[in-house]
């Protein structure tokens, strides 16, 4: 067969338009552009010079059978086509505005002859048939439209189509292969049936000052919150976690959905408008890139907070998903905060993101305020809540000064909010992880699942608490409800292989781990988790290396990580090394003293049965954290029928 020579590339400043694989490219780099503002540059280029009317790029991109409002359509894509060139409308240097007309390309362009001439999958114009929408889409009623050439007039035209059509099937089946090997190393569950997954790609920050980011990252967190808050049967949402990974990608909206199994995706910028904002926000179909909604919302500062509820209820419009009256109240309840309390309150949430512990100093500080400008606003206490929470977790604080005030916070934000599904997931936290509170704990994790079904973190640690209580399937069917939420994030990651290690899964334990990894080699939590894996592997002297390099992380010595040490030292017959950590424990003053159920395991370890249970039955009454892995801890095993054991067991709300 006869080669099809591969359409052109155009040319101009330092700018590439490859009409083969349908990307903008800048000195050799990817630039990333959805599908109409690329073919809106390639219309404009093509005809430089001269003046393309607003009337042919409608014919050219918006077919007369797809329902879309055009007018909003093309300006947003000629803004985004400004935005990727740097140009400004004021002042343009590549594309003029003709008000009323149109717009012209104002530089020379340059056709350049792109491969060589083998043949490939069609240009960026070409159809793509519907069949090859993902198999995890469901049907909805949204509008649908195929873009294409026009009918070919020639021989050559039909045995090129013909060849495109083979290449796009070979590409598919190619794709398919690939994505298959993908799923093996890191599955996506896949939604439920009938169930749609969109992604809320980060707004971008375009008002030129990278102190804003906090105001265009916190709308994209916000917006998150707003549609998880949705019917979360018809409609699942990507968390923030997964979904800032792509903050700054130059990845394709189809990569992207690729990677998080979504159907559909949000994105959109904010840019200074006045005194105020112009946010921008469209709504893309994944499978073909079709544009189903788009708007511009001009607002002053103060309109920030009751403007993404309105954007939320225009896409739910959109992907016609019935919104229940736990929605309908968390939306009408975000629209109540003092405008500079709702600043704070995104700065806050801004910094805790970062993980680190200056930026939860800072987390800290800005809820507070947030609390002071507004002290009926119910999401800057929940932000303090899990704040003090991961600060103890992490080993930053003690529990002595921590917990107190993550129940506060916690409790405040669910009295001032019942119907927000933040507050009682932080409370169902506190209860778990710190009180021993197993029945008001599964209450509220419960009712935040109820509110928001979407939200990654309410089945994340409901998962932990499940998994605490030996409840198997069901906390394996609440992590997979997180990763499928929040796949690439490295917490959920690595509390799926925290699932798996309880569950005696150590092959999927360490897989998990090294995934994490392999995204983040410094991320302490997967070191430890996978300390603990190999233990149980048989691989002793392993874990005690990923133990020393989860100390060395954690910029302390939390008591958790130097109880695991002096187990991994016990068993690989380091006795001595095992007594030396027995012994810094011993020797931490309030109120970062250890509680005695963090030398249990190592005791145990070490033979000495006795004081084992002795320790364990002293932390017992004492109501230690460190109590709620009893039930499933693989390095109790030896203790499980001892009576004694099991009297701890049933103190602890853990009895069989």
């Amino acid at each position: 067969m006869e080669s099809v020579p591969s359409p052109p590339s155009l040319k101009f400043g330092p700018y590439v338009v490859d009409l083969h694989s349908g990307e903008l490219r800048k000195g050799g780099s990817k630039l990333r552009m959805q599908e109409k503002p690329l073919r809106l540059l390639a219309a404009l280029a093509e005809r430089h010079g001269q003046v393309v009317t607003r009337e042919e790029l409608k014919k050219r991109l918006w077919p007369e059978d797809t329902f879309v409002d055009f007018e909003t359509g093309l300006n947003t894509a000629v803004s985004k086509v400004r935005d990727a060139l740097s140009d400004n409308s004021e002042k343009p240097r590549y594309i003029e505005t003709l008000p009323r007309r149109g717009y012209r390309f104002l530089i020379p362009v340059e056709r350049v002859p792109t491969g060589n001439g083998a043949a490939t999958p069609p240009p960026i114009s070409a159809a793509v048939p519907t069949s090859s929408a993902s198999t995890h889409a469901p049907t909805f009623h949204l509008p649908t439209s195929v873009e294409g050439y026009p009918a070919a007039k020639t021989t050559f035209e039909k045995v090129r189509f013909a060849v495109e059509g083979v290449a796009l099937i070979l590409t598919c089946i190619a794709i398919g292969m690939a994505l298959r090997s993908a799923i093996r190393e890191r599955p996506v569950p896949a939604p439920s049936p009938g169930r749609v997954m969109l992604v809320v790609l980060p707004f971008e920050n375009l008002t030129g000052d990278a102190g804003q980011d906090y105001v265009s990252d916190g709308f994209t967190e916000e917006m998150i919150a707003q549609l998880g808050a949705m019917n979360h049967d018809q409609m699942g949402v990507i968390a923030r976690t997964s979904a800032m990974h792509y903050k700054g990608s130059s990845k394709s909206i189809k990569e992207i959905a690729q990677e998080l199994g979504v159907n559909y995706a949000l994105e959109g910028s904010i840019r200074k408008a006045g005194d105020g904002f112009r946010i921008t926000a469209q709504l893309v179909r994944t499978d073909d890139q079709t544009h189903l909604w788009a708007r511009d919302y001009d607002r002053s500062r103060d309109d920030l907070a009751k403007l993404e509820g309105e954007v939320a209820r225009d896409i739910a419009r959109e992907i016609e998903v019935q919104l229940t009256p736990q929605a309908q109240l968390a939306l009408s309840n975000s629209h109540l905060a003092k405008p500079d309390a709702y600043q704070t309150y995104l700065k806050g949430r801004y910094y805790l993101n970062e993980r680190s512990r200056a930026g939860m100093n800072d987390a800290i500080a800005a809820f507070n305020e947030a609390i002071a400008e507004d002290p009926h606003y119910a999401p800057p206490y929940s932000g303090l809540a899990d704040t003090y929470n991961q600060l103890v977790y992490y080993g930053f604080l003690s529990g002595q000064d921590g917990i107190p005030k993550a129940r506060a916070a916690a409790q405040s934000a669910v009295e001032l909010s019942d119907g927000q599904a933040e507050g009682h997931a932080s409370l169902a936290y506190v209860d778990f992880m710190w009180d021993l509170n197993w029945t008001s704990a599964a209450k509220e994790f419960q009712r935040a699942i109820e509110l928001d079904g979407n939200y990654a973190p309410a089945h994340h640690w409901y998962a932990l608490y499940l998994t605490a209580q030996g409840q198997r399937e069901a906390s394996l069917a609440q992590i997979r409800q997180a990763q499928q939420l929040d796949p690439l994030s490295l917490i959920v990651t690595t509390a799926a292989a925290y699932v798996s290690y309880f569950a005696r899964d150590y092959g999927n334990a360490a897989t998990l781990c090294q995934q994490a990894l392999q995204r983040d080699p410094n991320f302490m939590v997967a070191h430890a988790v996978l300390g603990l894996t190999r233990e149980q592997q048989g691989q002793a002297d392993a874990a005690v290396d990923e133990f020393q390099k989860t100390l060395q992380l954690s910029g302390g010595r939390p008591p958790a990580y130097l109880d695991y040490l002096a187990h991994a030292y016990a068993a690989a017959g380091r006795k001595a090394e095992a007594e030396e950590v027995l012994a810094e424990l011993d020797r931490q003053q309030a109120p970062y003293r250890a509680a005695p159920i963090y030398r249990a395991a190592t005791l145990v370890a070490l033979g000495e049965k006795d004081k084992a249970l002795d320790a364990i039955e002293e932390s017992a009454t004492g109501g230690s954290d460190g109590m709620i892995w009893l039930k499933v801890d693989p390095r109790y095993e030896t203790l499980y029928r001892d009576a004694r054991y099991q009297r701890v067991l049933r103190l602890a709300g853990l009895n069989q």
